[in-house]
């Protein structure tokens, strides 16, 4: 009965402000409300468990690490950035230095805290900053962080996140001072390849972490962020619809998201000072994510919350956003275990912090000289096409040497969880809108034994 609705909302979606349309969307949208209220889905907040939600904070072990020190954030007026600098403020802290683009704002949060604005993509002003300031600790938080608004604004989006975390970096090497250095990545890296600009960047970032992290005495290290409640541009896009729209729409039934508040992100930054090591950058993520929910049930849940008689419709995923999941990307070995954050070749250096309630790792062996030509070739580009092919190209070729440097039976148990026929049929999906990853992954099994193991997913229905 509910893929009967989505069906008639599917179809009636883009005649949405024609009247008689608008009227039946408006009770096939009462009707699936009924329907998720029956399932107990509609109770409450689908996200009140994640709001609630507490992640540890080893304060004794990070009293010592911050005693004194100067600590500079990037992107600090964000959201993330304004949560962390009140909890760097409750240890015994020199300084903090806000770098942001924005300007600096009018009144003062306290006597410790410098505001500087600078554009992470300008190596002179970040190095003149860190020489002033001399930090000792720094988070990199600044970026472009719209997936879809990435899809239009190419060349910026990639300058932004890869070459001004290129920078941060850079100066983190030439400034003699910083001794931890921490990026804000997200859980879209995991994926094995992307096509997506947001994804692509911030894989890309890591494997610059990755690759000066082995040759530094710098101990550099990151956290995977999935949406963060208290910035979350889909939440936003279904309250603000709910509030002022005749209508709110969302991409698709069926698309579920994992969430954390933003208290855990300025933790989970903070652990990073205690379980970082030198020379191999470790991610942090938070490992009880609680079970994703849809956001089609976050838009049923506010618009009962309203009361107001106001239709779903449904506009289908739009650029950043069309990347099918891929059911190969979590190790199905231990199903209890599952994390949309971490892939199966990084579930091989799992482990967990002291209270258990946090995931430890590290990407993939890389190659760092393949790391240095795709970033030469995106600081040579001068425009989106150019950065791009820079972008996407230098991704293939990191990943297509680390796919001859990892174990090849995860890569068979990859293969073998993501498309076997009847996954495939559940996905309404085909082996290539997965893109080159497939192909590339029996590449690597060539001329072995392991081989034999998948071969026969090549022949199978698509």
């Amino acid at each position: 009965m509910i893929n009967d609705i989505y069906t008639r909302i599917w179809k009636l979606s883009p005649a949405v402000k024609q009247q008689k349309s608008y009227a039946e969307l408006t009770d096939l949208t009462k009707e699936l409300i009924s329907l998720y209220d029956t399932q107990g889905r509609l109770c409450g907040d689908p996200f009140n468990a994640t709001r609630e939600r507490v992640l540890s904070l080893p304060v004794d072990k990070l009293r010592p690490l911050l005693k004194d020190s100067v600590c500079l954030l990037t992107g600090g007026q964000g959201c993330v950035g304004t949560a962390l600098l009140e909890e760097l403020l409750k240890f015994d802290v020199r300084e903090i230095v806000i770098m942001d683009i924005k300007p600096a704002p009018e009144s003062s949060i306290s006597e410790k805290v410098r505001f500087v604005t600078c554009d992470a993509r300008d190596y002179e002003s970040v190095l003149s900053i860190f020489k002033k300031f001399q930090p000792n600790i720094v988070f990199h938080a600044a970026a472009q962080r719209n997936p879809g608004l990435a899809e239009y604004q190419i060349y910026n989006t990639i300058t932004t996140n890869v070459l001004g975390t290129l920078n941060i970096v850079r100066a983190c090497e030439a400034s003699g001072s910083v001794t931890q250095c921490v990026f804000s990545s997200t859980g879209k890296s995991s994926r094995y390849l992307t096509e997506e600009i947001y994804a692509g960047t911030k894989k890309m970032c890591e494997f610059i972490l990755d690759a000066y992290a082995k040759r530094s005495n710098v101990r550099y290290c990151m956290v995977r962020f999935t949406h963060i409640l208290d910035n979350s541009l889909m939440n936003q896009h279904l309250l603000s619809e709910c509030e002022h729209n005749d209508y709110i729409s969302v991409h698709c039934p069926g698309k579920f998201v994992t969430a954390q508040n933003v208290r855990e992100a300025a933790y989970l930054m903070l652990n990073t000072l205690v379980y970082s090591e030198l020379k191999q950058c470790k991610f942090l993520l938070v490992r009880n994510l609680e079970w994703p929910v849809e956001s089609l049930e976050m838009a049923l849940y506010y618009i009962k919350r309203s009361k107001r008689d106001i239709p779903v419709i449904f506009m289908g995923n739009p650029v950043g956003y069309k990347e099918k999941f891929f059911r190969g990307q979590m190790d199905w070995s231990n199903p209890q275990e599952l994390n949309l954050l971490i892939n199966v070749y990084e579930q091989r250096y799992r482990t967990y912090n002291e209270d258990n309630d946090i995931i430890i790792s590290h990407i993939a062996p890389i190659n760092s000289k393949l790391v240095h030509i795709a970033l030469e070739k995106i600081s040579a580009a001068t425009n989106d096409d150019e950065a791009q092919n820079a972008l996407f190209g230098g991704l293939e070729a990191i990943v297509r040497d680390s796919l001859t440097r990892v174990d090849k039976q995860d890569t068979v148990n990859i293969l073998n969880w993501g498309l076997q026929q009847k996954f495939l049929e559940a996905e309404n999906a085909k082996i290539s809108d997965y893109g080159a990853i497939i192909r590339m992954m029996f590449e690597s099994l060539e001329d072995s034994e392991h081989y034999r193991q998948v071969e026969s997913l090549l022949y199978q229905k698509a």
